[in-house]
């Protein structure tokens, strides 16, 4: 995630007195080499910046604004430090940083550069860059909230519709029920579809009760493997194979938030935590300080992200030395990962839930940790 996308600016002053007389002919390339170096390292070149961004506790407050806020429901305070990271990236769409800057980059393990092209496209502005991230964020956050709420036992409801023709699927229906081996289940929420399908093994035949152009309609459709991820792990259960689109969303508790300058959303599996932690009774981690990143989705899986090397130097420096990782991102931690800290894979919001409670009684997850995780994909 990058908080306040900005390209730093440098004055630059040449004062060296000229004195009088003739400058000499064997001077001359000299000073155009000079000048050429000067003119090199001044001006903006292809590659922005990152860094450590600030770490922030999601129970507390984030320039002077409390960073979530709860009505409608009995809450609970806490003794747990849940620590959302981030990274700071310098340049913007257009202008990267100077050649100074990529130079004095390439002799700091804190610096990375990237591309400009590699982040964005050519036509997109800083504007719309910042509007991306803000989407993105806002996403994330009604994801959070809907997996935060479901576990601590609330009901969120949605509409899911289909995006695009799939099969027997039209763009536009909207689903109802699902049912396997004569049991049918209202769908009211992304969960109640997941929560069925990752019990069903894939190529499973199942009816699909939806809505097209108000009447009801029952499609046939078998479902679908999950493609192993990047670490060589397949995902239990099934899918439909169909893109849905979430509207409508009714959430029976008032959760908003105040997160300005920062944008994307890696802040998804902390919020959560958070959010939870703060309508269950308790505290979800004792009195321990915990730090993680990754996305969150409906079904409560636990995405990957950018920049995690950055996001393990901001949380060790506000003191966690536990930290939550998505499985996907555990190779980017092999040698970033500062002394002392232990880096946990999960891949699900039951995961992270799972290694909070026992990190706050002071044992170890029963989760592998992101060096082995790492370690078994590169054997493969």
């Amino acid at each position: 995630m990058v908080p306040g996308l900005r390209a730093q600016r440098f004055s630059y002053a040449v004062g060296a007195p000229w004195h009088d007389g003739c400058v000499t002919s064997h001077r001359i390339p000299a000073l155009v080499f000079a000048a050429a170096a000067f003119l090199t390292l001044a001006a903006p070149g292809p590659y922005l910046l990152e860094s450590a961004g600030p770490a922030v506790d999601v129970h507390g407050s984030y320039q002077d604004k409390q960073l979530v806020t709860i009505k409608g429901a009995d809450t609970y305070p806490s003794d747990s430090h849940l620590f959302m990271t981030t990274v700071t990236q310098w340049g913007t769409p257009q202008v990267g940083v100077t050649g100074a800057q990529t130079v004095a980059a390439l002799f700091s393990k804190d610096l990375q550069m990237m591309p400009v092209r590699s982040v964005y496209a050519p036509a997109q502005t800083l504007e719309s860059a910042q509007k991306q991230d803000a989407a993105m964020m806002d996403s994330s956050q009604n994801a959070a909230a809907v997996v935060a709420l479901q576990k601590a036992g609330y009901k969120v409801t949605m509409t899911l519709t289909v995006a695009a023709d799939h099969g027997d699927f039209r763009k536009g229906d909207v689903i109802k029920s699902l049912t396997i081996n004569g049991t049918t289940t209202p769908i009211t929420t992304f969960s109640d579809l997941s929560s069925k399908l990752f019990a069903t093994n894939a190529g499973t035949k199942v009816d699909v009760g939806v809505t097209r152009d108000g009447k009801s309609v029952d499609i046939a459709a078998t479902t679908v493997a999950y493609e192993a991820d990047s670490t060589g792990w397949v995902h239990p259960g099934s899918r439909l194979g169909v893109a849905l689109i979430d509207s409508d969303l009714k959430f029976p508790v008032d959760v908003t938030y105040d997160v300005q300058g920062i944008g994307g959303p890696s802040a998804g599996t902390m919020f959560t935590l958070g959010i939870y932690d703060s309508l269950t009774k308790g505290s979800l981690a004792g009195s321990a300080t915990l730090a993680g990143t990754g996305t969150m989705s409906y079904n409560g899986d636990v995405g990957a992200i950018g920049g995690i090397q950055h996001k393990l130097v901001g949380a060790y420096g506000k003191g966690a030395r536990n930290f939550l990782a998505p499985a996907e991102n555990c190779a980017e931690t092999v040698g970033y990962t500062p002394a002392g800290m232990k880096v946990w894979s999960i891949r699900t919001i039951d995961d992270a839930l799972a290694a909070a409670r026992a990190i706050g009684e002071g044992k170890e997850p029963d989760l592998p940790q992101c060096s082995e995780v790492a370690q078994q994909a590169a054997q493969q």
